[in-house]
Parts: structure tokens; sequence; C-alpha cells
């Protein structure tokens, strides 16, 4: 389990806020975030695959493969 510190006062007040003592939105809230962020990440990683391949410098890896890697979070 992961702690988060979080030293802004503007972004604890927004905390308090919108999530009040509702910890179980804030955690939920925070989990869509980070899984969007690790798939813009994993459709990065493909997009530089792609011009690696299209300079000759990497095989491409077939979309099943790909799909396969961002399914298991590695």
């Amino acid at each position: 389990m992961q702690s988060i510190q979080i030293n802004n006062v503007e972004l604890e007040n927004f905390i308090k806020l919108k999530y009040g003592q509702d910890s179980d939105s804030l955690l939920h809230d925070f989990m869509t975030f980070i899984k969007t962020e690790f798939v813009a990440h994993e459709l990065k990683k493909g997009f530089d695959e792609v011009k690696l391949f299209e300079m000759g410098k990497k095989p491409l890896s077939s979309v099943e493969a790909m799909m396969a890697r961002i399914r298991s979070g590695n």
C-alpha cells in the first residue's frame, strides 16, 4: 500500500471541499486518474514503437502482444 503526502494547501483545501470525509470517492477518482495515465503512457510507448519501426530501428510488435501488455499492467 502506498501513502501520499500532499504538502500543498491549495490542493488540500480542494480535496477537503470536494470529498470531505468521503475517502472512498477520493480513492475511486484517484485510481481512475492513475489508470487513465497508465493507458496514456502505454499508448505513447506504442506510438514511439511505430516511429522506431518507420525508421527501420525496431520490428513492430503485434497488436495482440501490445494489448496483452496493456491489460497485464506491465
